[in-house]
């Protein structure tokens, strides 16, 4: 992209970061949130850093964890312009209903989705357990690891029933992406949608 992801205005250059959507969605649930990452970008939420000694998004997670005053997280990541409330809602639901989950993932296409989950914070003893085990020069998968914790599960039937286009695991990762969002974006606020 050039830049870090969550500062690009969204869906118009003269718009907030595009983590400030995924924050006004998501906050109204879940409470106060954590950011791991090198700003708060406006938001005045707290910031923590990712952990030093592990790459990529799982360091990122680990670290949010383990500084969360919630037993309870959700994760998502700051690039995924649409996520979708009911959907953490019913995550959280789950979490709370089966106490002995460390996490609660959905699957899609037969692949776990670590970052729209929710995760206990007890779980980041097993995900840098996962993470030690791995090559520290590439990293360890973040699929590998949640799949080490032996998560809930939420079969794909059942979670499209709240989230039908997978909306809440569509990241932006390229241009193309981006520009593809910012159209849908712009759709639902001429549309009366989600803003």
């Amino acid at each position: 992209m050039g830049q870090d992801k969550p500062s690009i205005p969204f869906p118009a250059p003269t718009d907030p970061p595009l983590i400030a959507r995924v924050h006004s969605i998501l906050c109204p649930i879940t409470g106060p949130c954590l950011i791991a990452g090198p700003s708060s970008f406006g938001l005045g939420c707290r910031v923590v850093a990712d952990c030093p000694d592990i790459p990529g998004p799982l360091g990122g997670l680990i670290a949010g964890l383990e500084a969360s005053p919630a037993e309870l997280v959700l994760a998502c990541a700051a690039d995924t312009p649409f996520p979708v409330s009911r959907l953490a809602e019913e995550l959280i639901r789950l979490a709370r209903a089966r106490e002995g989950a460390p996490a609660v993932a959905c699957l899609r296409d037969g692949w776990l989705e670590p970052l729209f989950a929710v995760y206990r914070r007890s779980a980041a003893a097993g995900l840098r357990k996962a993470a030690e085990q791995t090559n520290p020069h590439r990293g360890p998968a973040l699929r590998s690891a949640l799949a080490n914790l032996e998560p809930l599960t939420v079969a794909e039937g059942r979670w499209r029933l709240f989230d039908p286009e997978a909306s809440s695991f569509q990241s932006c990762n390229t241009p193309e992406e981006l520009t593809q969002a910012a159209a849908r974006a712009a759709g639902e606020q001429t549309s009366g949608g989600i803003p």
